[in-house]
């Protein structure tokens, strides 16, 4: 069961992209803002610490531990603004949202992260619809019959056609826009843990590494189960090209970094695509926490530098016995910190973290 949070960004006002899904434990912020991954200036922070580069800022806080059949799963996040005017990343987490569809589902719970670019409201709309587009795809897969391994094998069809199903109504609702169509985008990375199974599915650059344990060892490596889409990598410039566009410093026509994306009506006659890339973790002892970031923080971190900066946070405050710190508490300090260190290193982009912990 979801404990309930506090919100992780700012509430606002802009409901008018809203579905009201079910089942969903949602948050909002605040945001917009006219180029993906063009600097500008402020900070912003989901932490109780009292670094240099989030004093005089609003902080947030939020964690949540959700069912598990095997124990429980605890989702620690926390954020900076970077050097941004607005804070355009949203994300969701919802729990136990395919278990009243089967008997063999004892674990449903969906973890998702939107970069927004050029605007809020693509990954604000990402972040208020996702959630029952997904679950409605489930359901439809389920009701023929109950049976799980038939939706397990249909996983990739799910995820397709929830990004697509997504895309095409904010695009919609995008060129509706007067006198202006809107021309805000946003990545997408989702994460679902069905029983002992990870599937992550993604578009953009935004990033989630597993955190492994080496058997009888005290190391650990990192599992990047992402694909980042890059207008760099030959496969994606190839179908740019195709396309008519092209590819310049790195950008899609010379202004858009990444090449497939939610929203973006203006590129999309140009080779970018909403279609996500998707792998499959069966977790294992092992499997300890997958950190789930923006490109806010890979800018300034290696993937096994966030887990060792993350697990050195977990060690340091659990040390720290007498002040009973509870699991959330502790793993929402290495969050906070995590995005903390990315801003004093230099990153002037948002920076948005779900550090997902597997307990067993």
């Amino acid at each position: 069961m979801l404990k309930r949070k506090i919100s992780l960004y700012d509430d606002d006002d802009d409901d008018d992209l809203v579905e009201t899904p079910p089942k969903k434990i949602e948050t909002k912020n605040d945001g917009n803002e006219n180029s993906k991954k063009t600097t500008d200036s402020s900070n912003n922070a989901a932490s109780s610490s009292n670094n240099d580069v989030n004093k005089q800022t609003k902080q947030f806080l939020s964690s949540t531990s959700v069912n598990h059949n095997k124990g429980y799963t605890t989702a620690a996040i926390a954020w900076r603004k970077g050097e941004r005017e607005e804070m355009q990343d949203r994300h969701l987490v919802a729990d136990r949202l395919l278990v009243d569809l089967c008997d063999d589902i004892k674990t449903s719970s969906l973890f998702a992260l939107f970069d927004g670019h050029a605007g809020k409201l693509a990954a604000e709309f990402c972040e208020k619809n996702f959630a029952t587009k997904f679950r409605q795809f489930c359901a439809k897969c389920l009701s023929a019959n109950k049976d799980m391994s038939v939706m397990e094998k249909a996983m990739k069809k799910i995820f397709i056609d929830t990004y697509k199903s997504i895309d095409e109504d904010f695009l919609k609702e995008a060129r509706s826009r007067k006198p202006t169509p809107l021309k805000d985008g946003t990545t997408a990375t989702t994460l679902f843990l069905l029983n002992q199974v990870l599937y992550c599915a993604n578009i953009g650059d935004s990033k989630a590494v597993v955190c492994r344990k080496k058997p009888d060892s005290e190391t650990v490596s990192p599992i990047q189960i992402t694909f980042d889409h890059s207008p760099l990598n030959f496969e994606e410039r190839t179908r740019i090209q195709k396309a008519g566009g092209n590819v310049k410093d790195g950008r899609v026509l010379g202004i858009l970094e990444v090449s497939r994306s939610i929203g973006d009506f203006q590129y999309k006659a140009h080779g970018v695509i909403c279609t996500p890339d998707l792998k499959k973790l069966t977790l294992t002892p092992d499997d300890w926490f997958v950190i789930l970031a923006c490109d806010g923080l890979w800018k300034k971190f290696s993937s096994y530098d966030a887990i060792e900066f993350a697990i050195k946070v977990y060690k340091e405050e659990s040390a720290k016995a007498q002040e009973q710190q509870s699991i959330e508490q502790i793993w929402l300090k290495a969050a906070d910190e995590l995005a903390a260190e990315a801003v004093k290193r230099g990153c002037g982009d948002n920076v948005s973290i779900i550090i997902i912990v597997f307990q067993n």
